[in-house]
């Protein structure tokens, strides 16, 4: 994979575990959503005729496998003050709010 193709690849990854992070799915939800948007794009990519649909799955199933290769370096940051980060340990209402809608993927 070359430069390019690896950053447009993790923008996308980026923005996936963004929106995984926003929607506070568990980590095994997250992998099966990442398995499904494969199989679907493999579908897709035979339904439009790249190959028989059924090579297409295969591919993608050897793509998923091979990515779990690469190293992978995930920071994540909140955008919350220090008088938020004290009340979240006596309301976890709000501790899940922040954790929603005060991270950043970097």
């Amino acid at each position: 994979m070359d430069d390019e193709t690896g950053e447009k690849i993790g923008a996308v990854a980026g923005k996936l575990v963004q929106q995984i992070i926003e929607l506070g799915l568990t980590w095994e939800d997250a992998v099966a959503a990442f398995g499904l948007a494969a199989r679907a794009t493999a579908q897709a990519a035979g339904s439009a005729g790249a190959d028989p649909g059924e090579d297409c799955v295969s591919i993608a199933r050897q793509q998923l496998m091979e990515a779990f290769e690469f190293d992978v370096r995930v920071i994540v940051t909140t955008n919350q003050s220090d008088g938020a980060v004290d009340e979240v340990d006596d309301n976890p209402l709000l501790a899940t709010a922040l954790r929603r809608h005060g991270s950043k993927l970097h």
